[in-house]
């Protein structure tokens, strides 16, 4: 599943636009990002998006109408909203029902008192619900899509960890609370207790058959011995050498077995849930956490092991506790979502993430989209972001500018640096505007060979910057550069 097209009419600040994401014919990537200045319709985008998509997810879970588009959103000076968008279902939407592929539907609202000009048409919609339906009814395991929004209120502000009597875990609760207007993750902690619960109890289970399973391995081993012995005379007497020494190797096989089991059990067996260790995986590969796990003394709390030391998850910075969270509930629903893969994290479907570098160091932003993309390979991400980091990270992201209402498809900047992408992509001055006026004085200067007036300011300037400030040395060495050029021809005077 992804989603194609998006149109929005008199939506927030768009009067008429049309927004196609990745892939296209273009762009083969699965990413799409957004860039613009606060107040341009970045998080606008995601949110008519949301919006639609809770029209299948709600249609699909309970059969009942998608979000209402909020009338707050009707574009100044305009009496209705209109948003219409284009997925592709691909092998997800099956016969009986069609289509087979592409399906689109039509939401609108209206001021009150208004007559809406805009149809709302679901038709496809409910075909393509209904492919859904009929095969998650006749066949078992069957995958879906995971269909999420994060929006910029996405903070980690509990980690709830108590398993409530009503909690339930199965295929569909991966869409609770999927396209909200906020994010607690609170569901995702407490489904990893209780996942955990059940690896526990399977392990347990292991070790007690296993150790019934010696015990019986000691009785034949004894009976089996007293019995050679009670026998011996005869065996030599009567038993060809040979079925004797055959006897004797299985005898002492079955030692090695119950020796073998004993030290398992010493060590301790464990079954790993599928379903964890994908999310294990995941947060080792993003933030590089070991042995993430519940530890149930006093009040239950997730453990990680940060440096080889382990931590409280609450102990950790926002930035981490973030973006643990985040994964770590991607990786969730996709295991929820696709319960025959063997591994889930492959599954598909659309993730929308408002401001991916909310919190998150540089250092942290100019790999994650790389991240998203080798751990979640077959899922769209739809983005938005402040981050020049995070828009030079791969060569296939398709990358839009919104201004003013308007959008621009801009050029791939991987593997620009910073200052490129500041002032390409986000039309930012890279320093300050009276200092980058000072360096280029200087720089005309030495051109004009007035070294006395590029001397003069680089001593100003020099009193303002650090002394190892990359651009002043620069000029330093281009005015002694021009210099040494000048003095020959001088001379030559």
């Amino acid at each position: 599943m992804k989603v194609k097209r998006l149109h929005l009419q008199n939506y927030g600040r768009f009067e008429d636009l049309k927004i196609d994401f990745a892939p296209t014919a273009e762009k083969t990537g699965n990413v799409t990002v957004i860039v613009g200045n606060n107040g341009a319709g970045k998080s606008q985008i995601l949110q008519a998006l949301a919006t639609s998509l809770s029209w299948f997810v709600l249609k699909l879970v309970r059969d009942t109408d998608g979000f209402e588009i909020d009338k707050t959103l009707i574009r100044n000076g305009e009496n209705d909203v209109k948003v219409n968008i284009i997925v592709d279902f691909g092998e997800n939407n099956p016969t009986p029902y069609g289509p087979v592929e592409d399906a689109h539907w039509t939401i609108s609202n209206v001021k009150d008192g208004r007559i809406n000009s805009f149809s709302r048409s679901i038709k496809e919609l409910k075909k393509t619900v209904r492919n859904f339906r009929s095969n998650l009814t006749s066949k078992d395991g069957l995958s879906l899509p995971i269909v999420s929004f994060y929006p910029v209120d996405r903070g980690v502000n509990s980690t709830f960890m108590e398993i409530s009597k009503n909690f339930v875990s199965d295929q569909l609760t991966a869409y609770e609370n999927a396209l909200e207007s906020s994010v607690s993750f609170e569901s995702f902690f407490a489904w990893f207790r209780e996942r955990e619960d059940v690896e526990n109890e399977k392990s347990r289970t292991i070790q007690n058959l296993a150790s019934d399973e010696i015990k019986e391995s000691n009785r034949l081993i004894h009976s089996s011995l007293a019995l050679l012995e009670k026998n011996k005379e005869r065996l030599n007497a009567e038993t060809d050498q040979t079925e004797n020494e055959k006897l004797i190797k299985t005898l002492n096989r079955l030692i090695e077995l119950r020796n073998y089991g004993t030290e398992q059990i010493k060590q301790g067996i464990s079954i790993t849930d599928r379903s964890l260790e994908g999310v294990r995986r995941s947060i080792k590969r993003f933030i590089n956490f070991e042995n993430v796990h519940i530890r149930r003394q006093g009040s239950p709390t997730m453990i990680v092991e940060k440096n080889g030391e382990e931590l409280d998850v609450n102990q950790l910075s926002q930035g981490e506790k973030s973006l643990l969270a985040l994964v770590g509930d991607i990786a969730r629903r996709l295991a929820l979502l696709n319960p025959s893969l063997d591994n889930p994290l492959e599954g598909e479907g659309v993730v929308m993430i408002d401001e991916v570098d909310l919190h998150l160091h540089p250092k942290w932003q100019h790999d994650l989209i790389d991240k998203l993309v080798k751990t979640f390979p077959n899922v769209q991400f739809i983005l938005t972001t402040h981050s020049p980091h995070v828009i030079s990270d791969r060569n296939d992201i398709l990358l839009y500018s919104l201004d003013d209402g308007e959008l621009n498809e801009m050029p791939n900047v991987y593997g620009e640096d910073v200052n490129t992408v500041l002032t390409k992509i986000f039309d930012v001055d890279i320093r300050d505007s009276e200092v980058e006026k000072q360096f280029t004085i200087i720089r005309r200067a030495i051109s004009n060979h007035d070294y006395s007036i590029a001397e003069s300011n680089i001593e100003q300037l020099a009193e303002k910057l650090p002394p190892d400030h990359l651009e002043l040395l620069k000029c330093r060495l281009l005015l002694a550069q021009a210099k040494l050029t000048d003095e020959p021809r001088h001379a030559e005077d």
